[in-house]
């Protein structure tokens, strides 16, 4: 057999062998004691295929054809659920853990309503949840859950660039992330201090199990932000079978693996992903190439039949060096940025009884940032004009316990004790600002030119004139500060839930709060109530008090003056309306208003200083401000074939100016006023069309079958995003200076960038063969190519620049799953 027969041969077996059966199986458990549920009736949709859970709450389903399924899960007492795009691999088990809610009883009957919408447990108002299959299909969110997210009306973010989560006219830094009960304060490659964003994720993707997104009046478990919620809950590893993935994208090359411990007493997962830029930079003329990898571990183990040990680990680290000319290549100057991210806990799972159940979590987080800027010059070596080297880290205890009552009661207590570790570092090197004047080119000593004020700059020809140095416009001393924090933190919280009747649920909650630092303590009250008006409509209102600390580098940029900065906080009024308009489709309307008080300003804002000449470091708890909106949102879930989001967002921001009392308030940062998105997709089994299935029957069909094609399974989804433009601040420009700045009595935000729109277009195919199955996935961002501003860079000539978001972005990828 000559080389071309023996490869097309290998192509074809590859390709046509026959898939070899798949399975499922997991465990269906009580969502709020945790207890297994024993005789679960467990049914494939659209067949005879079933099964029910045993005494352990375990279930199987074997022999299945590699496909995309439906579960439907069902007990006598529980709202029936449906698991939508259930996914099974040839000779893989598809493990599908379920947690089902008790459900109202009428009488002798059981209202069950049949529906693939999760709840988020607790929530009565504002909550979304979304899985992994969801986040697979997402166009623009490049596997990113974080990104997933903007698809919400709450929720809009800064820029293309980044991730953050902005949530009703908030601020960067105000949603709490969660990942399986450990606080992550940003679970970013190259995230932002004191914010939650950052251009990557180094979550791995392929951990999740399902996320639930609260948006605001959250239960008093949850505290220390002031705005939302993004909790992450990770699947656990295979307990039956070994298996790997191999996928690229994005975020990068990864390696991904899972399997048993000890005979299936427990499991473990395994992740690894590395970027690929920088090998292939040069190909492409790039530079300032980001450099990163991450590592994420889950290890679950079974020490009795009640207790469980959890453990979950994450690592981050991030480099890249950016370099920069300056007029016109005489200075350089270039910045290396470097850091890492971690968090680490273990959790012991206790249940109790068949009603009751602890949490208890030790863990560790750090971040390091460390910035150095350089400039040099042809002559003299580098100098280093500034350095940032600041490490964070939270030691933390909690502890959590549930208790079911009784039918119409539910109890969770629980604590939360951090230990604080904030070591900051700043060097900033000596400095002079100048005065300018200009004059002819080659004649500066012109006096007729002299200080000629803007007429003169306005006409000002780079070919035909220059500046030179006038003054000394002020000094700087070298500053190089070493300022820490090692403190504690304290919570406790309480939150009952209480059914006086089948169709109404009150759910009201306190937690208090003390950071030792600062002496600030604080009460939280929380309230929600839900009264189910038919049986597929239900009215809600949520009422919550929220407190967050100030970042970390507020204090020790002054430890003396900043030692006594209060807490953030932030009142929320919610009220909303949820109709099913049939078991696939839900709706939701709902009307917030949201008062801050507290939020840190800056001295220069309180003394009138326009240009720096207050010390920036003193800071001043007299911010205030309120955003209110409505906001609608239409899901459809694909129990068949079709999927949409629909959501619509109309909100005012607003901030109060300290600075005058004609106009007490003014448009805030991230008051982007209208948002709307559409998200759709539609999924095809290449298999079940005749055209493909006679297509495959051609003896040619094996000559060209490598060849890129639909595969066996075909989706294509697209999201289109509308917003208003960013609010922003008119600067003033002083040639003398050579420098822009914003006049201390300049009205704010009254300017916008040109609203912002853009096209995403993905396409996944799913190949399936005898014992592995492979994803290819194409996403375009800004199909069109819409030229969407970020921001402007005012250089010190005077001229004014636009800095663009993403244009036309094509991004390919794949996951082997073997």
């Amino acid at each position: 057999m000559n080389t071309k027969k023996f490869l097309l041969s290998f192509l074809f077996i590859f390709t046509f062998t026959f898939a070899n059966n798949g399975s499922i199986s997991g465990i269906v458990r009580d969502a709020e004691t945790l207890s297994p549920l024993v005789g679960v009736n467990i049914i494939i949709d659209n067949t005879s295929i079933g099964t029910a859970t045993n005494t352990d709450g375990r279930y199987h389903i074997n022999n299945l054809k590699p496909a995309t399924y439906t579960l439907s899960f069902h007990m006598m007492g529980y709202s029936k659920f449906k698991k939508v795009n259930v996914i099974v691999n040839p000779d893989r088990i598809t493990i599908i853990n379920t947690d089902l809610i008790i459900q109202a009883v009428k009488g002798e009957q059981v209202v069950v309503t049949s529906t693939p919408f999760a709840k988020a447990l607790d929530a009565v108002v504002s909550d979304r949840s979304i899985d992994f299959n969801e986040m697979m299909n997402d166009p623009g969110g490049v596997m990113d859950v974080v990104r997933m997210v903007q698809a919400f009306p709450a929720v809009v973010s800064g820029s293309d660039q980044g991730n953050e989560i902005i949530t009703r006219g908030g601020e960067p830094g105000e949603n709490l992330f969660i990942i399986d009960n450990i606080e992550i304060p940003n679970p970013n490659h190259f995230g932002s201090q004191g914010t939650g964003g950052g251009p990557i994720s180094m979550i791995n993707s392929l951990f999740i199990n399902n996320v639930d997104f609260y948006a605001g009046a959250f239960p008093a478990q949850f505290g220390g932000k002031v705005s939302s919620v993004m909790n992450i809950q990770l699947k656990e590893g295979n307990r039956e079978k070994f298996h790997t993935n191999l996928d690229m994208g994005m975020s990068g090359l990864g390696l991904f693996a899972e399997g048993p411990i000890n005979n299936g007493n427990g499991s473990y997962m395994f992740g690894f992903k590395k970027s690929y830029l920088k090998w292939i930079a040069n190909s492409f003329g790039l530079t300032s190439i980001p450099d990163y990898y991450s590592l994420q571990s889950k290890v679950v183990y079974d020490i009795s039949d009640r207790n469980t040990l959890i453990w979950n680990g994450i690592y981050g680290n991030d480099k890249i060096l950016i370099e920069d000319e300056a007029n016109g290549a005489t200075l350089d100057s270039y910045v290396d940025v470097g850091g890492f991210e971690y968090a680490t806990g273990l959790t012991l799972r206790t249940l109790i009884n068949k009603n009751s159940h602890t949490h208890l979590t030790l863990s560790n987080i750090g971040n390091y940032w460390n910035h150095d800027v350089y400039k040099t010059h042809p002559i003299n070596p580098d100098r280093q004009i500034y350095e940032k080297d600041d490490f964070e880290s939270e030691w933390t205890l909690k502890g959590d316990y549930v208790n079911r009552l009784n039918s119409k009661n539910t109890l969770k207590v629980g604590f939360n004790i951090k230990n604080i570790i904030a070591d900051h570092h700043t060097f900033i090197a000596k400095d002079t600002a100048y005065t300018y004047y200009y004059f002819p080119k080659n004649q500066p000593d012109n006096s007729s030119y002299y200080f000629n004020s803007n007429d003169y700059y306005n006409n000002f020809n780079s070919e035909t004139d220059d500046f030179g140095i006038n003054n000394i416009a002020r000094n700087w001393n070298e500053q190089d500060t070493i300022r820490n924090i090692n403190s504690n933190k304290y919570s406790i919280y309480m939150q009952h839930k209480y059914s006086p009747f089948n169709n109404l649920t009150i759910s009201a909650g306190l937690r208090y709060s003390k950071f030792i630092y600062s002496n600030y303590s604080s009460f939280s009250p929380r309230l929600g109530v839900s009264w189910n008006i038919t049986s597929t409509s239900t009215l809600n209102f949520g009422y919550g008090k929220h407190y967050q600390e100030p970042s970390y580098y507020y204090f020790t940029q002054n430890t003396e003056a900043n030692k006594n900065l209060k807490n953030i906080n932030t009142q929320q009024f919610i009220i909303g309306l949820e109709h099913y308009f049939n078991e696939s489709t839900k709706a939701s309307i709902e009307i917030y208003h949201k008062d801050y008080n507290n939020i840190p300003v800056h001295e220069s804002w309180v003394n009138g200083d326009s240009i720096g000449n207050y010390n920036w470091d003193r800071i001043y708890n007299l911010g205030e401000g309120y955003s209110k909106g409505v906001e609608v949102f239409i899901q459809k879930k694909p129990v068949k074939n079709l999927n949409f989001i629909l959501s619509y967002s109309h909100y005012i921001s607003e901030r109060k100016d300290i600075r005058r009392d004609s106009k007490p308030y003014y448009t805030a940062d991230y008051d982007f006023r209208d948002v709307f998105t559409l998200v759709s997709g539609y999924k095809w089994d290449l298999r079940e069309v005749s055209w493909c299935k006679n297509v495959k029957n051609k003896k040619w069909w094996k000559y060209i079958s490598w060849l890129p094609s639909p595969g066996d399974e075909f989706t294509i989804s697209a999201r289109w995003r509308y917003s208003q433009g960013k609010p922003y601040t008119q600067k003033t420009y002083d040639p003398f200076l050579r420098s822009w700045y914003t006049e201390w009595n300049t009205p704010l935000n009254t300017e916008r960038l040109p609203a912002y729109h853009r096209l995403d277009l993905m396409f996944v195919q799913r190949h399936i063969f005898k014992k592995s199955a492979l994803i290819v996935y194409f996403d375009i961002m800004n199909v069109y190519g819409r030229k969407n501003i970020w921001d402007y860079n005012y250089k010190d000539d005077g001229s004014i620049e636009k800095i663009y978001q993403f244009s036309l972005f094509p991004v390919g990828g794949f996951i082997w799953e073997m």
